[in-house]
């Protein structure tokens, strides 16, 4: 995970491929993949302390906030 600005960019990097997220300050969080348009998600955190965006899931030190 690489952070560009706290709270409101960051991306993934998963093998070659890079997902881009973005949020608003409000609430809406978007995710981009593969340079395709910009789609909205819902986050939520699983029982493993994973935090998943609509299938892609992060784990660790989540630098979010």
């Amino acid at each position: 995970m690489e952070v560009e600005r706290v709270g409101s960019r960051w991306w993934l990097l998963v093998g070659d491929q890079r997902i881009d997220f973005r949020h608003d300050g409000r609430g809406s969080v978007q995710m981009q993949r593969g340079g395709r348009g910009w789609q909205p998600v819902t986050a939520h955190w699983h029982d493993d302390t994973s935090l998943c965006w609509d299938g892609v899931c992060a784990k660790g030190d989540l630098p979010l906030d």
